[in-house]
């Protein structure tokens, strides 16, 4: 006796194709429509040497759409295939938990050249199934002889992302090759939750200009999730006709998005609307969340009017800056500020965006995520190398921070006690570690004089994380230690620190 287990999440499966048998009441299987459901994959196929038996192959269901009637809950379902004799059983698992009969249905055994084929359909609630990165429902086939599992198969409640890159319009370029253009890539519409976007120019990967918000979830049945990342970049490196690649990893495969100027004129793109989530180092520096809901591809201001409210309905003030570009479309952005602690509380702020394109008011939600790890990062500091040195040109003194959780992270660079102008300095995005991809890393490279190294000049590397105990750490180091020190400095990050009413 053999037992089989198959996964849908962990690599592709082949193209589905349409079941052979009758899989029960109301389940159509020529086409995709409402209880429609589909074979994935090979199956497991069991081979016994008893002769006059066969053991059922096993094969995942997947309903094309969720059931119009019922949009609380998520059908999926089990196939076994060319078994002799004629009865099998079934049972579910979600999660290692058994999955109560009412929950699940078995359908008539079916005969075809002299071979039986049953089904069993599982009903599960959209609201708690396949919401966490590792929820999984297994299948359970037992034929009668030997009483014994006999396969098992995965089926997944995963949905793919749908990725898509707003590029700037070739007319909205002000000419000037240092001014700043952006890229937003936004992956929607895919399940589970855990997900990394990732940029790349000529296939290599971009570490700095990158900014993300938070995974959103979109109510639909079931329930799927959106994210969103923007890369600043020149317009010279736009223009440059670079392909740009937008990433998207989800449930152990990636996703790509590829963009360049040279590329023929795209349709003009529905009205998008961005909510962007307040920033570590703003509410660290500042003592106030800033909330921007950014909306783009926009044909004329007519009838448009950003606003943000509480989770109890009290409007807040709403500053709004507009953006003409010289393809006579237009951006906006619309912000708004927060105690701080009103952010940290895990209160709910909602962003409406009205526009006479627009057939309905869209509204975007944005809280602090709930239930995040936290982990404080471990900070080291590394000199200039002698060989550097030895050039008598510029040194490099770098900053590793590592191991922290969640990804937002504030890194400042003191020279003597002073803060060091950002030009001099560059800090990578957050990053996901290879060994342990819940944890995160960035890395900050100081340039400063030669000179200044050699006659003993004091450098500190700053990290502020809300995991941290007092959200602040730094290290120091100089040409007479040759490492890193703890250096306890007493720092005003900000002169802009606003009281909060």
């Amino acid at each position: 006796l053999v037992t089989g287990r198959m996964g849908l999440g962990p690599r592709r499966l082949e193209p589905c194709q349409a079941p052979e048998v009758f899989v029960g009441r109301g389940w159509r299987y020529h086409h995709c429509d409402y209880y429609s459901i589909y074979v994935c994959g090979r199956g497991i196929e069991v081979t016994v040497s008893s002769e006059g038996e066969s053991h059922p192959r096993v094969f995942p269901l997947v309903s094309c759409v969720s059931s119009p009637s019922d949009e609380s809950t998520v059908a999926l379902g089990c196939l076994a295939r060319d078994f002799v004799p004629n009865s099998v059983s079934f049972s579910w698992k979600f999660n290692n938990s058994t999955v109560s009969s009412e929950r699940f249905w078995t359908f008539p055994e079916v005969l075809r050249d002299g071979l039986w084929s049953a089904s069993s359909q599982v009903v599960l609630p959209s609201s708690s199934a396949f919401q966490g990165p590792d929820d999984y429902l297994v299948c359970e086939v037992q034929h009668p002889k030997g009483g014994k599992t006999v396969g098992t198969v995965r089926v997944g409640g995963s949905a793919v992302p749908v990725v898509s890159v707003f590029v700037p319009p070739r007319n909205s370029l002000s000419g000037d090759g240092n001014s700043k253009s952006s890229l937003i890539c936004q992956a929607t519409d895919f399940s589970p939750k855990q997900s990394s976007l990732s940029w790349f120019r000529d296939g290599k990967r971009i570490v700095s200009g990158i900014s993300e918000g938070q995974v959103e979830t979109v109510q639909s049945s079931p329930i799927t999730f959106r994210a969103y990342s923007m890369l600043t970049i020149t317009e010279r490196d736009w223009l440059s006709q670079n392909v740009y690649t937008c990433q998207v990893e989800h449930n152990m495969e990636t996703f790509q998005k590829n963009v360049s100027s040279s590329c023929d004129v795209a349709p003009p793109s529905p009205i998008g609307v961005f909510t962007i989530p307040p920033s570590f180092a703003d509410i660290f520096l500042t003592k106030s969340a800033k909330l921007s809901c950014l909306v783009t591809n926009l044909a004329s201001y007519d009838g448009l009017n950003i606003s943000w409210s509480r989770q109890n309905g009290k409007a807040l003030e709403t500053h709004t800056y507009f953006e003409r570009h010289l393809n006579d479309t237009f951006s906006a952005r619309g912000e708004a500020s927060v105690c701080s602690e009103d952010w940290e509380s895990g209160e709910e702020f909602t962003c409406t965006v009205a526009h006479s394109d627009l057939p309905f008011p869209e509204k975007n939600t944005v809280s602090k995520p709930k239930d995040v790890a936290m982990k404080p990062p471990s900070v080291y500091l590394l000199p200039p190398t002698r060989e550097q040195l030895s050039l008598r040109e510029s040194a490099s003194v770098s900053c590793l921070v590592k191991g922290f959780a969640p990804a937002d992270v504030f890194v400042q660079w003191l020279q003597r006690g002073e803060p060091v102008t950002k030009s001099k300095y560059v800090t990578s995005s957050p990053a996901p570690e290879p060994q342990d991809p819940s944890v995160y890393f960035v890395h900050s490279i100081l340039t400063v004089a030669e000179e200044d190294w050699s006659k003993g000049e004091t450098y500190t590397c700053v990290v502020g994380h809300e995991a941290l105990p007092h959200m602040v750490t730094e290290r120091t180091v100089d040409k007479s230690t040759g490492k890193p020190t703890l250096y306890n400095v007493s720092l005003v990050l900000s002169d802009t620190a606003s009281t909060c009413y």
